[in-house]
């Protein structure tokens, strides 16, 4: 049996919807159960790597949490979101 491929606008429709689901950064993506301990540790040690950070740059890998998380944790950041 062969898939259609969805289009662009399919795509961005079922994206949309999923967004409340997986911007929630208490309970993140809840197929992962660690899922706030990772992004509590990745956005630590970016924090740490680069202290004198002055932006950081979201490429439009989801729904933007770990941007979001760095920028309550270092909030002198400057966020560019590439989507």
């Amino acid at each position: 049996m062969m898939m259609k491929k969805l289009t662009c606008d399919e795509i961005r429709e079922r994206f949309d919807k999923e967004v409340e689901r997986f911007s929630n950064l208490e309970t993140g993506q809840t197929a992962a159960i660690d899922s706030p301990l990772q992004m509590d540790l990745i956005t630590s040690s970016a924090q740490h790597t680069n202290p004198d950070a002055k932006k950081v740059l979201d490429i439009g890998c989801g729904a933007g949490n770990y941007t979001i998380k760095l920028l309550q944790k270092y909030p002198i950041l400057i966020a560019h979101f590439w989507i």
